[in-house]
Parts: structure tokens; sequence; C-alpha cells
């Protein structure tokens, strides 16, 4: 399986995670330890809400029910369900962790 890379926009210094193809975007990003609200895992709650600047990711079979089409106009996706189909570009998630 071909690795991607998650670079975050929002980091102090330039930083990019290496991701595979059976990893959520989430799961990477809670591995490295990069702050991210989240609750229900699967699309639904919209608390892991982040903008996608540049790139693909895949729901694959899951829907994101916790995106509204306001939010997906405006680049939002769910890392919680998002596989990446190419390397991508986030920025600081929507909620913030306190």
């Amino acid at each position: 399986m071909k690795s991607r890379h998650i670079d975050l926009a929002f980091a102090a210094t330039e930083r990019s995670l290496s991701i595979s193809q059976d990893e959520t975007v989430l799961q990477v990003l809670i591995k490295h330890k990069i702050p991210i609200k989240h609750a229900c895992l699967n699309g639904v709650c919209g608390v892991c809400l982040t903008p996608l600047l540049a790139g693909e990711i895949d729901y694959g079979q899951q829907q994101p029910r916790g995106l509204n089409q306001k939010e997906l106009a405006q680049g939002y996706f769910l890392p919680c369900i998002a596989r990446c189909q190419s390397d991508i570009t986030i920025a600081e998630p929507k909620v913030k962790v306190r």
C-alpha cells in the first residue's frame, strides 16, 4: 500500500504526517498527538470538523452525516471517517480542544 502524507497548515513549524490507506485521518492525528476534538468516530456528530485545504479524501461506505452542505461547500471534512486518496493539507480543526 502506498503511503500518503497529511500536511498541517496550522502547525507552528512545517509538519507532514505519514498515513497508510487503511488509516483514517483522525487515527493518524491522534497517533501523533495532534490536538483534535472528537466523539462519535462514525461521521455523525461533526465534532472533528476540519478544513481540507488541498488533496482528496474518501469516506468509503460511510456517510458524513455530521457535515452539512454549507460546511461541505466551505471545504470542511470529517477526519473520523476520511481516508486519504492523495496527499492532503489541512487547517486547524473547527472545534478547539480545551
